[in-house]
């Protein structure tokens, strides 16, 4: 069985991140990915003769470069707007993992927080070997990290590592959703952003931050399930979260009926994210993160 697929703990050492790093170089090329809408209405795209990727059309502003006025819309329009640039390899990245307590859970090859977090050593390793800059926020059990600053590669590792670490099981997780409430998804524009996480419910106040966030960025969301868990045979289980050990009754009825429940919240989940302009992309546990990696390459999430 593979070591990326079937890892011998679902902890992760240092060895398993460096395996992590040759996955993260042979994705392969992207091909070439629609873009999001900017506010002003018009696509992120690629201008020649400039050198540069557009990124947001916008009123002009007395610090712009003339050279970049858009004369046809300020005709049009009758105020002077200007197209901002950004350099072609300057990508934007911000990585969003939260994981509940429910998430160091699985029924075979390994837990969903191992799947998450495996996803996330690949982007952070795939953003370092591109050039790209990465932001990122991690949220497990009770902690909380988060950096938008050029911090090593080894840092961000050694966060997940401690993340996979089976103690966080046991505490309390964070209430709020990991992208309100932080400077660090605020007020960030034309970014990538990748949200790594089994939950999938939120507040009214947490919906409009994820609004904001989807209007000014390209947002994808990936979420990972243990489709087995509706297949255990009925019987009596011993389960641990973060109150302990406890023995826990199964009947094929409630297996079922937990089967429909949970589909049926996902359902209105991918409902409302596709409102949002937000890609969502349900994978299964026995899928491996290099695959899911490659779904993203392809979506333009990763280059």
């Amino acid at each position: 069985m593979s070591p990326l697929l079937s890892p011998e703990s679902p902890e992760l050492d240092d060895a398993h991140f460096a395996l992590l790093a040759h996955y993260a170089k042979h994705l392969g090329r992207a091909p070439k990915a629609i873009r999001f809408a900017t506010s002003a209405g018009e696509r992120r795209s690629r201008q020649k003769g400039h050198g540069m990727e557009m990124l947001e059309l916008r009123a002009y502003q007395a610090s712009d470069d003339l050279r970049h006025i858009d004369w046809r819309v300020t005709a049009r329009t009758g105020q002077a707007h200007t197209r901002l640039y950004a350099q072609e390899n300057d990508h934007q990245r911000l990585l969003l993992l939260d994981l509940s307590s429910s998430a160091y859970f699985g029924t075979r090859h390994t837990f969903i927080s191992t799947r998450l977090i495996q996803l996330a050593g690949i982007i952070a390793w795939r953003s370092k070997q591109q050039g790209d800059t990465l932001s990122y926020r991690l949220t497990y059990g009770a902690e909380e990290h988060a950096s938008n600053k050029s911090r090593t590669l080894s840092f961000l590792l050694s966060q997940l590592k401690e993340a996979s670490h089976l103690e966080h099981r046991t505490n309390e997780s964070r209430p709020d959703s990991i992208w309100s409430n932080t400077l660090l998804t605020n007020k960030i524009h034309n970014k990538d952003v990748i949200i790594l996480t089994d939950k999938q419910t939120w507040s009214d106040s947490e919906e409009s931050a994820l609004m904001r966030l989807a209007k000014h960025n390209s947002v994808h969301w990936i979420q990972i399930i243990d489709s087995n868990v509706y297949n255990l045979p009925a019987g009596q289980y011993q389960m641990a979260d973060r109150h302990g050990v406890k023995q826990v009754n199964i009947s094929k009825h409630s297996m079922q009926q937990a089967k429909i429940d949970f589909f049926e919240q996902n359902a209105l989940m991918r409902k409302k994210l596709a409102a949002f302009g937000i890609r969502h992309q349900l994978f299964d546990i026995t899928e491996s993160p290099e695959k899911i990696a490659r779904y993203l390459l392809s979506q333009g999430a990763l280059h």
